[in-house]
């Protein structure tokens, strides 16, 4: 699998599609490698309380 945001090659990608007031069922998906998703997961407003 490739990551969408770097590029890079890896066996695992991940993508948060609903969450408490988050929701991208509609959204064009973007996956992440693990390094990827942890960066843009602590951007995320539902991760601010």
């Amino acid at each position: 699998m490739k990551c969408d945001t770097c590029g890079k090659e890896t066996d695992e990608v991940r993508r948060v599609v609903i969450y408490k007031g988050y929701d991208k069922t509609r959204a064009v998906p973007i996956y992440n490698c693990l390094e990827c998703y942890k960066k843009k997961e602590k951007t995320k407003g539902y991760n601010k309380k």
